[in-house]
C-alpha cells in the first residue's frame, strides 16, 4: 500500500521532481569548479574554529558570523574542500524544497521548483557555487519576500514568524548589507500593526501580546549568539572587528561612510546605473559568446524593470513596497548581487508559467498579449542560453577547486612540520587549510583596510618576529581593490622584515624562507626535488613551471 502511494506521488509530482533534480545536478557539477579569495577566508576561518580558535578574537574577521559557524559543522566530518562544497551546495539547494513545501498552496505550483532549477543553473555566474555569505543573504531575503506576498495583511502564523526569524537571522547574520530590505519589511510590518491597533482598539492588548511574542522569536537566535560571544570572551572582539571595523576603516575604501549615505547614493545613481544596465542587457546581445556575465546582469535588471511595471497593476498599493524591497537587494555590484538575481529568476519563472497558461488556453490572443508572450519567451531563451554557455565556459576553463594553493602547497609541506606556522599576504588564506598549518598571526589575510587600524601592524610585526615562521608568502606587486592599490604601498614594514630575516630562491617567486633555518630548509627542498644545487653552489628551482 505504501509503495503504491509512493508511486502515485512520484507520478503526480514528476515535473516538480525533475525541476529540483536539475538544480541538484548543476549544483553537484558546479561544486568542482572555481576558486575565490572570499571563499578561502570562510573555509580557512571555519577550519581554525574547528581547531579551537575563536572567530574575531583569535581569527581576524570583519564579516558577519553565520557562514563561518555554518561551515564549521562540516569541518568536523571531512578535510576535503570538495566535501565542503558539495555539502554546502546540497544543503542550500535543498532549502528550495522547504520553501516549496511551505508555500506550494499559496503560490503557483511550479513557481518555486522552476526558480530552484534556474538557481542551480546560474549560481556559478556570480560565484554562488562557492561558499559565500551572499548565498545566505539571498535565501533569507527571498524567503521574507515570499512571506510578504502570501500574507498581504501582514498577519502571520507561528510557523511563519519562526521562518521570518530564521530568515532575518541568516540574512543579517551573514552580511550587514542585508539590513536594507529587512528594514523595509519590518517598518512595513510595524505600520500595518499600528493601523490594526487603531482600527480594533478592543483587541489591542491581544495584538500587542502577539507582537511581543514575534519580537522574542526574532531576537531569540541573536540572544543565543550574544551569549555564546560573552561566554567565550569574544563579545568585545566581535563588536570591534565585526561591526565597528566596517564603519571606521573598511568604509574609507568602499566610499560608503554611513548606511544612510548608501541609501542616498542608491537613489541618486539610479537613473545613470539603470540606463547603463539596460544598455549592457541589450547592446551586447550580438556578443553573447564574449561577455555572458555582463549581459546576464543587464538582462536581470531589465527583467526587474518589466516586473516592476507589471507589479504596479497586479499588486497596486503593495507594488511600491515590493519594488523597493527588491531594489534595495541590489546595493552592491559583482557577485554580491546574487540576492537581486534570485528575484529575477523568480520573475522569469512567473513569466514562463503565465505564458504556458495562456498558450494552453488555445484561445486567439490579442496583439498585446501575444507580444507579451513572445517577449517573455525570447527573454527567457536568452537568459537560459547565457546560463548554459557560462556552464560550458566553466567546464572548458578547468579551474578546479582542488587548485586551491597548488602553487605553494608542496613547498610548504616539504619545509614545515605540523607544529610549524606560516603566514601569507595579502591573500592566499587557503594555504593554511590545504597544508593544515596554523597562521603565525590571526590575520589570515592582510588588506589595505587592516593596515590603517591603529596597532594592528605592530601586532602582526611582533607575532612574525616572535613566531619566526619558516615560510612567508608575500606578493608585493598584487593589485587590490579594483586594481587601484598595490600591496607594497602599505607593506613596507613587512618588506623590511623579509629583507632582514628571510631569503629567496631563484624560481620560487613570492616565497620567503627564514634565514636562520636556511641550511635545514634548503636540504628539505633538495630532498623533495623542489630545488637543486648547481655546480657553482647556487640554489635554483628544479621545476621551470613554478
Amino acid at each position: 500500500m505504501k509503495l503504491e502511494i509512493i508511486k502515485q506521488t512520484l507520478k503526480k509530482e514528476k515535473f516538480v521532481i525533475i525541476l529540483f533534480a536539475i538544480g541538484y545536478i548543476f549544483t553537484i557539477l558546479e561544486a568542482f569548479y572555481g576558486t575565490f579569495c572570499d571563499e578561502a577566508d570562510v573555509i580557512t576561518a571555519s577550519w581554525l574554529m574547528s581547531q579551537g580558535k575563536h572567530l574575531y578574537s583569535d581569527i581576524f574577521c570583519h564579516h558577519m558570523p553565520v557562514p563561518y559557524f555554518f561551515l564549521e559543522i562540516f569541518q568536523y566530518f571531512s578535510d576535503s574542500i570538495i566535501f565542503l562544497r558539495l555539502s554546502y551546495g546540497i544543503v542550500t539547494q535543498s532549502y528550495f524544497i522547504l520553501l516549496y513545501l511551505l508555500f506550494r498552496k499559496k503560490l503557483p505550483y511550479y513557481l518555486i521548483p522552476i526558480t530552484a532549477a534556474l538557481w542551480g543553473m546560474m549560481k556559478h555566474i556570480f560565484l554562488q557555487n562557492m561558499i559565500l555569505a551572499d548565498t545566505f543573504v539571498a535565501f533569507g531575503v527571498f524567503t521574507i519576500f515570499l512571506e510578504m506576498i502570501t500574507h498581504k495583511e501582514a498577519k502571520y502564523e507561528l510557523k511563519d514568524k519562526i521562518l521570518i526569524s530564521f530568515s532575518t537571522f541568516i540574512s543579517f547574520g551573514s552580511s550587514l548589507i542585508a539590513v536594507y530590505p529587512l528594514l523595509i519589511f519590518y517598518v512595513y510590518y510595524i505600520i500595518k500593526r499600528l493601523v490594526l491597533y487603531s482600527k480594533e482598539k478592543k483587541n489591542a492588548l491581544a495584538y500587542f501580546k502577539e507582537d511581543l511574542l514575534f519580537i522574542l522569536i526574532v531576537l531569540c537566535p541573536y540572544v543565543i549568539f550574544i551569549l555564546y560571544f560573552i561566554l567565550t570572551g569574544t563579545w568585545g572582539a566581535f563588536l570591534e572587528n565585526g561591526i565597528f571595523f566596517n564603519t571606521d576603516y573598511y568604509n574609507i575604501y568602499n566610499g560608503e561612510a554611513t548606511p544612510i549615505s548608501l541609501i542616498i547614493s542608491q537613489f541618486q545613481s539610479f537613473p545613470i546605473k539603470a540606463w547603463a544596465r539596460i544598455l549592457v542587457g541589450t547592446m551586447y546581445l550580438p556578443f553573447l559568446f564574449l561577455v555572458p556575465t555582463d549581459i546576464f546582469t543587464g538582462i536581470s535588471f531589465i527583467i526587474f524593470l518589466i516586473w516592476s511595471v507589471v507589479a504596479l497593476f497586479r499588486y497596486k498599493q503593495k507594488s511600491i513596497l515590493y519594488i523597493l524591497f527588491i531594489y534595495f537587494c541590489y546595493m552592491r555590484d559583482g557577485f554580491h548581487i546574487c540576492t537581486f538575481v534570485i528575484f529575477c529568476q523568480y520573475f522569469v519563472a512567473e513569466g514562463l508559467l503565465w505564458c504556458f497558461k495562456e498558450i494552453r488556453r488555445k484561445q486567439k490572443a490579442k496583439l498585446g498579449k501575444g507580444l507579451a508572450i513572445s517577449g517573455i519567451l525570447l527573454c527567457s531563451t536568452v537568459y537560459l542560453f547565457i546560463m548554459f554557455y557560462s556552464v560550458f565556459n566553466m567546464l572548458r576553463d578547468k579551474i578546479y577547486v582542488t587548485n586551491y594553493g597548488e602553487e605553494y602547497k608542496d613547498i610548504i609541506l616539504a619545509v614545515t612540520d605540523k607544529e610549524d606556522t606560516i603566514w601569507a599576504a595579502p591573500l592566499k588564506a587557503e594555504l593554511y587549510y590545504v597544508t593544515k598549518r596554523m597562521p603565525t598571526n590571526g590575520n589570515i589575510f592582510y588588506l589595505p583596510w587592516q593596515s590603517i587600524k591603529p596597532g594592528l601592524n605592530e601586532k602582526i610585526q611582533q607575532d612574525l618576529l616572535e613566531g619566526k615562521p619558516k615560510i612567508i608568502i608575500y606578493d608585493g606587486e598584487e593589485l587590490l581593490w579594483q586594481e587601484t592599490i598595490q600591496t607594497s604601498s602599505y607593506c613596507q614594514w613587512l618588506e623590511d622584515i623579509l629583507e632582514e630575516k628571510y631569503f629567496t630562491i631563484q624560481g620560487l617567486d613570492k616565497i620567503y624562507f627564514l634565514k636562520e633555518k636556511e641550511t635545514e630548509i634548503v636540504q628539505k627542498l633538495i630532498e623533495n626535488n623542489i630545488v637543486r644545487r648547481e655546480e657553482n653552489g647556487k640554489i635554483v628551482c628544479s621545476n621551470a613551471s613554478l
